[in-house]
């Protein structure tokens, strides 16, 4: 297994349910898809043995879906809280990945920006989220309204990252410079950094940094393939080749690398990850 001597990191997709149907989105999720969330009991099975492997592990690891925070939609309001707790519980930090469109909903955006606050005080650990915005979601005022919430509150602001993910092509960048301008209109002083990144202040909040990262590109499956997009142009930023990725999805298949899938069949997280390393060679 000489593969796995570089570091592994983990994602779990809890569904694939999403309430939008993006052009660009190589898992085919949308509105009309079945919910079929991940059971708990499994996403603490996964995580254990994860962790168990003995094979140097990031200790960060990714919540996806579909939309991730679907289970808020569908009134399960624990769910995502409980998945945090579990993650933090065994010493990994998690990123929840989400298009954020729930901004623009006042009552669901305070519930979910507090429930990740309050597992990063219980747990002592920060708690993120990563949020497309790019030519293909529609979420700009939903995005202002999150950040607004958290860089405005002494509460959220130390307990709560927020991430931005965008493609790499013109309409993209077009797009991210307009939610700066939305930024700008609602009252925060953004500076845009020179690394893809901008910085967020107001007088009374301590400096909060939201990073945009421009080196996404459209992998040509799913309905990006069905609509013929392809790969955009790289960004220019160095491709990470020294480490692998293994995702458990909602239907209990792991796929490493985004590519060599495998059923898990209830076998031990190492067996199945020896027989993915064997598909690289």
């Amino acid at each position: 297994m000489n593969h796995v001597c570089n570091k592994i990191s983990f994602a779990i997709k809890n569904t694939n349910w999403c309430n939008l149907r993006c052009a660009h989105c190589c898992e085919n999720s949308g509105p009309n898809v079945a919910l079929d969330i991940m059971p708990l009991r499994y996403v603490e099975k996964y995580i254990a043995e994860f962790n168990d492997m003995p094979l140097p592990k990031w200790e960060h690891m990714v919540f996806t879906g579909g939309e991730t925070m679907a289970p808020y939609f569908h009134g399960r309001m624990e769910y995502i809280p409980q998945c945090l707790e579990i993650a933090a519980s065994h010493g990994m930090v998690p990123f929840v990945k989400t298009n954020g469109v729930w901004g623009t909903n006042e009552e669901l955006r305070h519930r979910i920006l507090r429930d990740f606050a309050n597992i990063a005080y219980r747990q002592n650990k920060l708690m993120s989220m990563d949020i497309s915005v790019d030519a293909f979601h529609n979420n700009n005022n939903a995005v202002v309204r999150i950040l607004n919430d958290v860089v405005r509150s002494d509460y959220l602001a130390p307990a709560v990252r927020i991430s931005l993910l965008g493609l790499n092509d013109a309409k993209s960048y077009a797009t991210f410079m307009h939610l700066i301008d939305e930024l700008r209109a609602s009252g925060l002083d953004v500076e845009i950094g020179n690394n893809g990144s901008f910085a967020l202040w107001v007088p009374h909040v301590r400096g909060v940094s939201v990073y945009y990262d421009f080196g996404v590109h459209i992998n040509k499956i799913g309905r990006a393939a069905k609509n013929n997009l392809g790969q955009v142009v790289p960004s220019g930023h160095p491709h990470i080749t020294d480490g692998h990725c293994l995702e458990i999805d909602n239907k209990h298949n792991a796929i490493l690398n985004y590519k060599y899938s495998t059923p898990v069949n209830d076998r031990p997280m190492f067996d199945v990850v020896k027989e993915l390393m064997t598909k690289i060679r």
